[in-house]
């Protein structure tokens, strides 16, 4: 959903956002290894390269677009349906008030009737799992059309209504952001879901897209040049991934620098490692959490087994045609265990 409030029918506005970040080039992210790509194909923008509206096919491999018009529209469609399996189609429930405030009841009185086998504890045992798999918990707008806010299905106003346009394509009971794109009907900014909230950037970009699954990166187009880049949410007075009383920071990843942003992830022994690959005119580069390549690239491989990752540029001679990195283990474990911690 463009970084424009996209809800799930809606994905046509995209906001920009350019903060100007120290260039990271490759050699950079070689020496301080935080990207980890792991990947069991070769992938060639040059070699049977396919791109339709909903990604590019590279070799047989497919890496969703994030950033097109049409890549939108599709982007946040898993919340739509039931929270049970890969690929289920049934349409969520969406809860009235009073159903909601029952969900929040159940979850704070969980422990005691979680492990318990008589016949009322199985009931609200059921109850809750209907909840937590089949039921819409995204907010919805409040106020008028130009002037909207957001409300929880538990009545909390979440946001004030004083914005054009804010994003709702998030569960506002279980995995509330820290950050949510609100536009002032010109351009688009963050602002923290605290309370009172805080305006965390200058309404300056075109479309603010947040990443769907961790959540901790927002994807953003510059209003000039139409080209995409990123922003990470950070935590740099405090160890921990959430830490009570202190507001995150925003800071630049990427530059916008890409024409296009694509998501593709990989299968790893625990669970799929997300990563982007970025595209500029012909040429492709990668981005994860932990840094970005240049987008001067025209293939990439890496192994799984390994976790070596190269990027290739066919204008090299052959003893200098890719960019070899290895990541740290030391990294790499310290980072599995945040991702799992942050998921339960």
């Amino acid at each position: 959903m463009t970084a424009t409030s996209t809800e799930s029918n809606d994905a046509s506005t995209a906001s920009d956002q350019i903060y100007k970040s120290p260039e990271k080039t490759f050699e950079r992210i070689e020496r301080s290894p935080y990207i980890f790509l792991r990947v069991k194909f070769k992938h060639s923008l040059n070699n049977k390269k396919n791109e339709n509206s909903m990604g590019i096919d590279i070799n047989g491999r497919v890496a969703r677009t994030i950033t097109s018009e049409a890549g939108l529209k599709t982007y946040y469609e898993h919340l739509n349906n039931w929270r049970v399996c890969y690929g289920n189609t049934n349409p969520l429930v969406v809860p009235t008030q009073a159903e909601a405030l029952e969900y929040l009841k159940l979850q704070e009185e969980k422990n005691t009737f979680f492990f318990c086998n008589d016949q009322d504890s199985r009931r609200k045992q059921r109850q809750l799992a209907a909840y937590d798999t089949k039921y819409d918990w995204r907010p919805r707008k409040s106020g008028q059309e130009t002037s909207v806010g957001i409300i929880s299905p538990a009545g909390e106003q979440l946001l004030p209504s004083s914005f054009a346009e804010v994003f709702t394509q998030f569960d506002s009971i279980n995995d509330k952001p820290e950050f949510i794109p609100v536009s002032d009907g010109q351009a688009w900014g963050l602002v923290s879901s605290t309370t009172p909230p805080v305006l965390m950037t200058d309404f300056k970009y075109n479309a603010i897209i947040p990443e769907r699954w961790e959540r901790k990166l927002f994807f953003i187009q510059d209003k000039a040049t139409r080209q995409w880049g990123a922003l990470e949410i950070s935590h740099p007075f405090c160890h921990a991934t959430h830490c009570s009383g202190s507001l995150p920071l925003l800071q630049p990843l990427m530059p916008p620098i890409a024409d296009e942003i694509y998501e593709d992830e990989l299968m790893t022994d625990d669970e799929p490692l997300i990563f982007f690959v970025t595209r500029r005119g012909d040429k492709i580069g990668i981005m994860t959490r932990f840094g970005y390549s240049d987008i001067v690239f025209d293939s990439y491989d890496a192994n799984d087994t390994d976790c070596t990752f190269r990027l290739i540029r066919n204008d090299r001679k052959r003893a200098r045609r890719a960019d070899y990195w290895h990541p740290d283990p030391t990294t790499y474990a310290i980072h599995r265990r945040n991702v799992r911690a942050a998921r339960r």
